[in-house]
């Protein structure tokens, strides 16, 4: 017997258009969208029921009346013009809605298209609903039929009233525009909402390539921007983290400069020492000499080392493991301080260092570091001062809003305009000052102590000569510590 085997079946590959409708299909705007047709069409039954519900109240008010008054006025008529009222009232009614009666006291048809009083139907001249049946109309059978009974001067019994017809023809009127505005309204929703999910797809999917991009190593790539109008939510994201990646970038350039520093400032001390640690291995230099290459060596590995140090410090500063030591104190008192240390200093190098204190508010800051800042403002005016120059510290309010200032101004060669900006990054040292010694990380520590207690670090022209200022916009109140960062 031979066996036939049959090709497995294969799902017939997704079209392109098929993948696009279906990612459209899962977008948010997409299920919004659904959300609110759905939302609009349960809206619209309610609308609808409520508009039918006043509707009917109306209307059902409305032939109570009729009923009411039609009663009334066949009432005050003779017996003659009630049955000639009542006959016109029948044959004339070519909708079948209306029943009109006159029977006798004993319930005996006089007149009318009703067999009989309805049981149940009280005659009381209101309105009630009972069930009927027109003896016309036989196939109708007995149906809610809202009736009014009284009874007129001689004693006969007179009925008049309508069926609930009118109520179907108003449901059909209401159904129908409802569903005329309905169905074309949740239509446009889903359009729309397609439209949207579309048009935030394709801005979503350039932000995707934009972002692999820069995944890919491209840190100058940013996010796309749809226009320079109003900002939408994606705008105001994308500028949100293209902020964040300008910074990034900055950061990321910051630590290569800073890694290029670091190895420029490094390898002059330690292959001085590695030389003279070679000269001193060879053994020909008498103990005199030894000593004395074994101190430049050493004195090398201070240098580097300081480097590292100033560096560790300034890491320590800006990642704010230092705010435990802050506490409420009165500025002028470390400026006091400043003064016992540097005076003597200044007195040698024949500069004239005068103080200047006002009256300002207490601030939240750790007094050791803030002496390290000032003094490292003042030891750098005290060095590019030349004799008989002169050097000034001073705090007070700003004139305008009272901010706490400490102001260091010197008559040295000051600061090109170009390089203010410049002086506080780690490492940069001016054309003017690379000829004596330092790290160029003292501005930079200053920097970082600044902006740990919440202060602008600023450079001016003293004319001549350079003037820096800690500006603490507005007072600083004291504050809670924060709790120091568990180091790892």
């Amino acid at each position: 017997m031979r066996l036939t085997t049959r090709p497995a079946s294969r799902r017939a590959p997704a079209t392109p258009s098929h993948d696009r409708w279906h990612e459209i299909a899962r977008t948010t705007s997409f299920r919004l969208a659904i959300v609110f047709a759905c939302f609009f069409a349960g809206s619209s039954l309610l609308l609808f029921a409520f508009i039918y519900w006043r509707a009917t109240v109306f209307e059902t008010n409305r032939i109570d009346a009729l009923i009411t008054e039609d009663a009334r006025t066949l009432a005050s008529e003779d017996q003659d013009a009630i049955l000639a009222l009542i006959n016109t009232h029948v044959t004339g009614d070519f909708h079948r809605v209306g029943y009109a009666a006159l029977f006798a006291p004993n319930g005996n048809r006089i007149a009318g298209n009703l067999e009989g009083v309805p049981p149940g139907l009280p005659i009381d001249g209101k309105v009630h609903v009972v069930r009927a049946a027109r003896t016309d109309l036989p196939a109708m059978g007995a149906i809610d039929v809202r009736l009014a009974a009284l009874r007129i001067a001689n004693g006969n019994i007179l009925v008049i009233g309508r069926n609930g017809q009118y109520m179907v023809v108003l449901r059909e009127v209401v159904m129908h525009a409802l569903t005329m505005g309905a169905i074309p309204a949740m239509g446009l929703a889903l359009g729309a909402g397609m439209f949207l999910a579309w048009r935030t797809q394709q801005r979503l999917k350039e932000v995707h390539r934009a972002a692999e991009r820069i995944m890919s190593g491209e840190v100058h790539e940013r996010l796309p921007i749809a226009g320079m109008g109003p900002r939408d939510e994606l705008d105001r994201l994308s500028l949100l983290f293209n902020g964040i990646l300008d910074e990034t970038e900055r950061l990321l350039g910051e630590i290569k400069a800073t890694g290029d520093e670091i190895a420029h400032d490094l390898r002059t001390p330690l292959t001085r020492v590695r030389a003279r640690l070679e000269r001193t291995m060879k053994g020909d230099m008498g103990p005199e000499e030894t000593r004395e290459t074994v101190g430049k060596a050493i004195g090398g590995l201070d240098q580097a080392l300081a480097v590292i140090t100033a560096l560790l410090r300034i890491r320590e500063l800006e990642n704010s493991k230092r705010q435990r030591g802050f506490t409420t104190l009165d500025p002028a008192e470390v400026i006091l301080l400043i003064e016992e240390l540097y005076q003597p200093i200044a007195e040698t190098k024949d500069i004239t260092f005068t103080v200047d204190i006002a009256p300002v508010p207490p601030m939240f800051a750790d007094r050791d570091l803030l002496m390290e800042a000032v003094g490292n403002l003042v030891d750098n005016a005290l060095k590019f001062t030349p004799p008989g120059g002169r050097v000034t510290l001073a705090l007070g309010p700003r004139e305008g809003d009272g901010a706490t200032v400490i102001r260091v101004a010197d008559s040295g060669p000051g600061i090109a305009a170009h390089e203010r900006d410049l002086v506080f990054s780690r490492f940069y040292r001016s054309d003017r000052t690379r000829h004596l010694e330092g790290t160029g990380l003292g501005l930079s520590l200053v920097a970082a102590i600044a902006r740990l207690h919440g202060m602008a670090p600023r450079v001016g022209d003293n004319n001549p000569g350079c003037v820096v200022e800690l500006v603490a916009e507005g007072a600083l109140a004291p504050r809670a510590p924060v709790a120091a960062s568990p180091t790892v």
